[in-house]
């Protein structure tokens, strides 16, 4: 009798399962349904507040834009993960090591993001932005680095 298959199957441990979408989900459906009205505003040149982040599917190989809350920092840009690190452009970027980042109407090549303290990242916006970050839990952070810091 084989005893392996008598034991019961171990659980997965908390730390190596994929994390719930933020807010439950149910703000993570609007936000989807609003992204097409909230995109053509985020990138431009007089909205330093949301930038675009253009990358391609990591398996379907197709062009996406999603807005995102950035901030510009010297030679990269600190962006908030405000419904985790599991939405799609995070582990695309990851997956490509970078991308591009439209902000104030200009394109950025970036490297792969890199995860950054809670301290760190909000000390990157500005405090009224700070203060609504925290107010949303906001608890993720990464920092994306311009390829050519040169062309900055």
């Amino acid at each position: 009798m084989n005893v392996a298959a008598q034991q019961p199957r171990a659980a997965t441990p908390p730390h190596t399962r994929a994390p719930a979408p933020r807010f439950g989900g149910m703000l993570w459906r609007i936000v989807g349904s609003t992204n097409p009205l909230t995109l053509p505003l985020a990138g431009k040149r007089w909205n330093p507040i949301f930038a675009v982040v253009e990358h391609h599917g990591r398996k379907s190989g197709c062009r996406y834009a999603a807005p995102v809350a950035a901030r510009r920092i010297a030679g990269g840009f600190v962006i908030a993960l405000a419904f985790g690190a599991q939405v799609d452009w995070y582990r695309n970027l990851v997956a490509a090591r970078g991308g591009t980042i439209r902000w104030r109407g200009r394109a950025y090549q970036v490297t792969a993001p890199e995860r950054i303290g809670v301290a760190t990242g909000l000390a990157a916006f500005h405090p009224v932005q700070r203060a609504l970050l925290r107010i949303a839990g906001v608890d993720g952070y990464v920092q994306v680095d311009d390829v050519d810091v040169d062309k900055a």
